[in-house]
């Protein structure tokens, strides 16, 4: 375990476009540059001016383009001022790695913008798809309205097309098309399982219930905060899973109960060398200040849980879990000041 940076102000999320430099983001509208191999973190010259920074909205998940290589393409999903609205934006890196620039039109818009439940993680799939998760913006009835996309996740093309094997390609409404699953409340962890096309996710619950979930095409996870005569606006005392009202939703593979632990992100260590957290999903967890391993079987039902020892307690908030080039874990802390990039590697004894 070492610190590789500190002195952050609440990075948000981690990308590695080669095998010794990363990419982060900090949320109040900082690229930084840094590498694996040492060395000061270097300011990335990016048009921001359009940011929204206010409660948890402003420059969030970060992906790297599979094709970075040769294109120097990466994505942020980021706030926006005028319209207000969580989007995807396509950057090109420049070839000295002190500049970005913003390449066409937005990939994704019209995200729900909120101060709360804002949260935006965007990953690139096995698939070549951008894979992107969304807080429901504390609007009760975004979760169940598929032409809203707040409280989903959702698969679109790099070029911002929908894919033709998506749930609903050619519904009317463009924003439908979108969309891969719905009814979550406030998903800010996702992570692909290495070796298998499952897509996880990691979201936050009212007072009780955080979840992980297996994210299947085109199901309803069943959270639906309308559900109340005298709060018809945004009632949350309801289930995070209402299999009551939607005997179809999916249950969730793991929650925390009560009270929750705030799940902010989600990493899977990766590798022989781990022993055994080889496979396993790591959540970071705000509220509970630590690291919680799951691990499951074959087909994602949960066999073990633990706390990570060296990480729960030790540095207070965590935000974002990732897996380095090196096969190290790359671990993001969220305590406003003096923030940190850890490196957690395998124990050698």
């Amino acid at each position: 375990m070492e610190v590789l940076q500190a002195g952050l102000a609440v990075p948000w999320d981690i990308g590695f476009p080669d095998a010794d430099r990363y990419l982060v983001t900090e949320r109040s509208g900082r690229l930084r540059l840094g590498r694996l191999s040492g060395g000061a973190l270097q300011r990335v010259t990016a048009n921001f001016a359009d940011l929204a920074r206010q409660g948890e909205a402003g420059l969030l998940g970060l992906a790297i383009d599979p094709g970075f290589a040769t294109n120097r393409t990466f994505y942020t999903c980021q706030s926006h001022v005028g319209p207000n609205d969580n989007r995807v934006v396509r950057w090109r890196l420049s070839a000295t790695g002190t500049s970005a620039v913003r390449v066409g039109a937005p990939v994704i818009s019209g995200i729900p913008l909120a101060n709360i439940h804002n949260g935006c993680r965007v990953v690139a799939g096995p698939d070549g798809k951008l894979w992107v998760s969304t807080g429901d913006a504390a609007t009760g009835r975004a979760p169940q309205d598929k032409t809203n996309l707040g409280g989903k996740i959702l698969r679109v093309n790099r070029d911002g097309t929908a894919p033709a094997d998506n749930p609903w390609p050619k519904a009317t409404n463009a924003k439908r098309r979108l969309v891969w699953n719905y009814g979550h409340r406030n998903p800010q962890g996702l992570a692909f399982r290495p070796g298998t096309s499952q897509l996880w996710n990691v979201e936050h619950g009212p007072e009780r219930d955080d979840e992980l979930n297996l994210a299947l095409k085109g199901r309803n996870y069943g959270w639906n905060p309308v559900a109340s005569p005298t709060n018809p606006t945004y009632y949350q005392g309801v289930p995070m899973t209402d299999l009551a009202e939607f005997t179809d939703a999916v249950p969730a593979a793991w929650t925390s109960g009560l009270p929750t632990l705030a799940t902010s992100g989600l990493g899977f260590i990766s590798g022989p060398a781990w022993g055994g957290y080889d496979g396993v999903a790591a959540i970071a967890q705000l509220k509970n200040a630590g690291v919680l391993a799951v691990w499951l079987d074959a087909a994602g039902a949960v066999t073990a849980t633990a706390e990570i020892p060296e990480l729960n307690d030790a540095y207070g908030r965590i935000r974002t879990l990732r897996m380095g080039p090196d096969g190290a874990l790359y671990v993001l802390t969220s305590n406003t000041t003096n923030d940190k990039i850890l490196r957690v590697t395998p124990s050698s004894s």
